[in-house]
């Protein structure tokens, strides 16, 4: 199992504690149940990096990764209203909570054959050109 790091984003001031708080709260918690009584929770193995920003939960702290998230998601849900524009989302050993934008709200430029964004009109271009059979 590798290590699971987890990035905030959010223009919230504290959201990314808040996020910290929770999840140890809630890995403790699940150590009570016997699918968690080999989880670990120490500020070592469950740490804010020096920015703030990130969160890393160490391998040795034998949380699941899939626990990890369904946690985050119910940060979420424990305030549909404050946070309905948020979301979890998972890539390789990183998961993101935050605001979910529409690629039209980042200044990205879509393709509409099939939905591919790129930030790139070049990039775009070619794409395009590949639904052409060019």
């Amino acid at each position: 199992m590798a290590d699971t790091t987890i990035a905030c984003v959010s223009d919230e001031e504290g959201f990314t504690h808040e996020v910290y708080r929770y999840l140890f709260q809630q890995l403790e918690k699940q150590r009570q149940f016997e699918e968690g009584n080999d989880i670990l929770v120490t500020p070592e193995l469950v740490r804010l990096d020096a920015d703030n920003e990130l969160i890393d939960v160490d391998a040795a702290s034998h949380a699941p990764r899939g626990m990890i998230k369904w946690i985050l998601e119910s940060f979420l849900k424990s305030n549909p209203s404050r946070f309905k524009d948020y979301g979890v989302i998972e890539f390789g050993d990183t998961i993101t909570i935050g605001r979910i934008l529409h690629p039209s709200q980042m200044e990205m430029l879509t393709c509409e054959i099939c939905g591919f964004f790129t930030a790139y009109s070049a990039e775009l271009y070619t794409h395009r050109m590949t639904h052409y059979g060019i």
